[in-house]
């Protein structure tokens, strides 16, 4: 089989999986926690994830359906949360934003009470967004008294910030992008990435931290170069010898989940050199030949819970796998998120190097 037509039938493959996985009402859910399983957030990902297989306009029907679904559940506040029930946040809001933006379906009317709700969990100090604006409300939610902090939750995060950018890019709003894009310049560590604050892995906050910024270059900000070099770098080197990525610098084997951020990260380095693209290839190969039967990719412990008192939970050591509450590391059990992830990551090779697998 030509290298293209298995990139292909295993792009398929993928999406097929996500199409044939949805809940009875249409939409998708994964990760179980004491709030039960994301919904919305789950939702606006995987939705975005599997519309980037699809040239735009050209989305299926049922994707169309998906974001109906999303809308009826935009709440009053004009966000969405982690699930029904809980309260809204600026990361579920973005991501269904940016699946909405992609389908081009959202009113006017939805789409402003969405950026004014984003509007109002960026940080009037430092340009970033925070998960919760409000903590006071899901401290309620989740039953706590008022003795708890919740300074980690609210406080801004490179991980939050970056998303909610690229969805007020996406829906060509003009407000709040400056003061974020100078949180996420300030935000680069010495070593070149930035520190995902939910995420067990710092390759998320980094990757999307670069989208961001490869889109202002290739707006004409080409001084956002050197910095996207440093991270560009920074994932490179961070391969194993198999060609995978993982969450931890020790291991010996990597992840679906970090392997694909790092395909996405590097595919979006501005021209790429030599020695990349032969990353890049061993990179796409691991992920092709790590796919399961059905489509999917395996699940991964990738969703970290912090205590809301927390400002920097990649300094914790110990995180309780399989828990459901705070302190603890979660599974997408369903194997939706990592499956969307390498989904969105191979949808991106097969469009730019498709044809550089070993």
């Amino acid at each position: 089989m030509e290298s293209s037509d298995r990139l292909r039938l295993s792009l398929e493959r993928a999406f097929r999986f996500i199409k044939d996985n949805r809940n009875p009402d249409g939409l998708w859910s994964d990760f179980l926690t004491l709030a039960g399983e994301s919904v919305y957030w789950v939702s606006g990902y995987v939705g975005y994830a599997a519309s980037l297989n699809r040239a735009p306009g050209q989305e299926e029907e049922w994707l169309h359906g998906v974001g109906l679904a999303i809308l009826e559940h935009q709440g009053r506040d004009g966000g969405w949360g982690y699930g029904p029930g809980v309260p809204s946040d600026a990361d579920s809001t973005s991501w269904c934003l940016l699946f909405l933006s992609r389908l081009g379906t959202q009113s006017e009317e939805s789409r402003e009470k969405a950026l004014l709700f984003l509007s109002k969990h960026q940080s009037p100090i430092d340009g970033g967004f925070r998960t919760y604006a409000n903590p006071r409300e899901v401290g309620r939610y989740m039953m706590l008294d008022g003795s708890v902090s919740f300074e980690g939750w609210a406080s801004s995060q490179t991980c939050v910030t970056a998303v909610a950018t690229r969805a007020l890019i996406d829906a060509k709003s003009s407000w709040g992008i400056d003061e974020a894009l100078d949180y996420i310049r300030n935000s680069q560590t010495p070593e070149g990435n930035w520190n995902s604050y939910w995420w067990s892995d710092g390759l998320y906050a980094t990757v999307n931290c670069m989208e961001v910024l490869e889109t202002r270059r290739a707006g004409g900000r080409e001084a956002d170069v050197v910095q996207l070099g440093r991270a560009n770098a920074w994932i490179a080197g961070a391969q194993l010898a198999d060609g995978s990525w993982s969450p931890d610098p020790a291991a010996s084997e990597g992840s679906p989940f970090s392997t694909a951020l790092a395909l996405g990260g590097l595919l979006q380095a501005p021209g790429p050199r030599a020695a990349d693209r032969s990353v890049i290839g061993k990179g796409a190969e691991w992920l092709l030949t790590r796919q399961e039967a059905d489509g999917s990719w395996g699940a991964n412990h990738i969703l970290r819970i912090p205590h809301p008192s927390m400002k920097e939970p990649w300094k914790q050591p110990y995180w309780n796998r399989d828990g459901k509450a705070i302190n603890a590391v979660i599974k997408d059990h369903r194997r939706l998120y990592t499956t969307a992830t390498a989904l969105a990551a191979l949808s991106e090779f097969d469009k730019s190097s498709g044809d550089e697998i070993r």
